[in-house]
């Protein structure tokens, strides 16, 4: 699974108590590892044994760092993954040049709809995700970091990834479970937590983004963003079946890019998609990510219920 699908973890009490404030420029500045990587990467060029020289000259000092992220860069996957970043490389570089002031433009824009994130309770991390995951978050040390992976996002999205889309869909599950612990935050959520979770971030990356092509919007899955209306059908009524469920194989089934069963991959995020613009319709935006968990099981199945009709 390339991306991490739902916000587990241990985080309730601390996030539960944070005070919303104004965010402040400083709190939105990214942990950018990407130059360190990228000095290790252009040494090792010379190298008599390449996968040795990265080891050792990035991903063993920063092995604590990854291991927050739930990576394990072992030499063996170092050597798996270099080939294909080495034709990639070049994009990888490109876009971390334009990262910064992408990221910039994207604070200052999600702080004008959610004025009370507060990122610093949020820290951003760019390093090399080993084409583990384009952006993952993972609860650690009372923070709930997002960890971006660069070459993740051009394997999984291209060259001229939208990255306005990307890091607003990632940013708005920060801010959910800022504001909306008890939901968010579920070690075992079930299937309706799981489809509002992954839904409410499409479709607030879509409405702030209004020109965003649907297949940006659907995380560059082209089979996602070619479902036809029966696909759709298909799909609310599979999740209304299972709405309560709160097993492993169901979680696969609607949320991980790794799914291989009938339907498209990861259709949790389409049929989530639909739920949120109807259930947002009705509401300030502001709302969206607050209602609370005894209201939004009764929302998610009604919408699921008209989907599926």
């Amino acid at each position: 699974m390339r991306r991490r699908t739902l916000l587990l973890g241990g985080l309730c009490a601390p996030l539960a108590g944070l005070l919303p404030r104004p965010v402040h420029a400083a709190d939105a500045e990214p942990h950018d590892l990407m130059p360190a990587f990228w000095a290790a990467y252009d040494s090792a060029a010379t190298s008599n044994d390449r996968v040795a020289a990265l080891e050792a000259g990035f991903f063993a000092p920063h092995r604590a760092l990854y291991r927050d992220a739930g990576l394990d860069p072992t030499r063996e996957r170092i050597a798996r993954w270099l080939p294909a970043f080495d034709a990639i490389a070049g994009d990888v570089r490109r876009l971390g040049t334009t990262f910064p002031a992408s990221y910039a433009r994207h604070a200052q824009h999600f702080r004008e709809y959610f004025p009370d994130f507060d990122r610093a309770h949020a820290p951003i991390y760019l390093l090399p995700s080993l084409f583990a995951f384009d952006g993952h978050l993972q609860p650690a040390g009372g923070r709930l970091p997002l960890f971006i992976g660069p070459d993740g996002i051009v394997r999984y999205h291209g060259a001229g990834a939208d990255l306005s889309v990307f890091l607003d869909h990632e940013s708005f599950h920060l801010y959910q479970a800022q504001v909306n612990p008890d939901l968010s935050l579920d070690e075992a959520p079930p299937v309706y937590v799981g489809l509002w979770i992954e839904g409410a971030a499409t479709w607030v990356s879509e409405r702030l983004n209004p020109g965003a092509p649907l297949l940006h919007v659907l995380l560059d899955d082209p089979a996602l963003a070619a479902a036809d209306a029966a696909t759709l059908r298909g799909l609310a009524a599979a999740m209304l079946a299972a709405l309560d469920s709160t097993a492993d194989e169901e979680m696969t089934r609607f949320f991980s890019a790794g799914y291989s069963g009938p339907g498209p991959a990861r259709g949790g995020y389409l049929v989530g998609l639909h739920v949120a613009r109807a259930i947002g319709a009705h509401m300030p935006l502001a709302q969206v990510p607050r209602i609370p968990r005894a209201q939004l099981r009764g929302l998610v199945r009604e919408e699921l219920v008209r989907l599926a009709g």
